[in-house]
């Protein structure tokens, strides 16, 4: 049989990767242990109050934002094809970098934060030395990310010598995400977040007739 113009051709996957199981797991810890005793309490207060269904409401709105996250971590991956490096975040799409644009692939231990130990990145630039694609060790297995390496048609040249990530951005510039290197956008990013659960709280105690004082 004879196959047509129409027909998809399958894309070989050289190697698929996804991030440590361990992600998953905190999250889903996290989302239990920060919601249930806040959502215990209200549901113990609007028993005796009225405001169940409220309640009700806001829990479910949680664990389906919960769920979402989740999902969404289920589905991040990174591979190599044979045209191409591809991957996505839980926030983003899949990128794709054709590997006739990549011309070298930088493997760097980093400090980030106050942990004692560094952290690798996986940094693969183009011809103008920009970052073209890049893997942060903390949510990746080490391993996988000397496989994806080898899988790329360029060498891979690991960095032996630590460095602070202040360092690591200005020895490979562009290599930061649009959130990362930029302290003010990351305290305005949490005050926000602070501000929003603490306006969710108060609307869930004005709803259950709560008194709401500040001290």
């Amino acid at each position: 049989m004879t196959a047509t113009a129409d027909e998809a051709t399958p894309v070989r996957m050289r190697i698929r990767v996804r991030p440590k199981f361990s992600l998953l797991s905190n999250a889903l810890a996290s989302i239990l242990l920060s919601t249930a005793p806040l959502f215990a309490v209200a549901y113990w207060f609007a028993s005796s109050r009225g405001g169940v269904e409220v309640v009700v409401f806001a829990n479910l709105v949680v664990l389906v934002a919960g769920l979402s996250l989740l999902w969404r971590q289920l589905r991040i991956f990174s591979a190599v094809t044979d045209d191409e490096l591809l991957g996505n975040g839980i926030f983003t799409h899949v990128q794709r970098v054709p590997l006739s644009q990549i011309r070298h692939a930088y493997l760097v231990p980093t400090y980030v934060g106050a942990a004692p130990d560094p952290v690798a990145q996986f940094l693969v630039t183009g011809a103008d030395g920009r970052r073209l694609f890049r893997m942060r060790g903390s949510f990746w297995h080490d391993h996988d990310l000397f496989a994806l390496a080898e899988a790329l048609p360029v060498p891979l040249e690991v960095i032996a010598e630590p460095m602070t990530m202040r360092d690591f951005f200005r020895t490979y510039p562009g290599s930061a995400y649009w959130f990362e290197n930029r302290r003010p956008l990351q305290v305005a990013i949490v005050a926000v977040a602070l501000l929003v659960a603490l306006a969710v709280a108060v609307w869930i105690m004005g709803l259950l007739g709560l008194p709401v004082r500040f001290l």
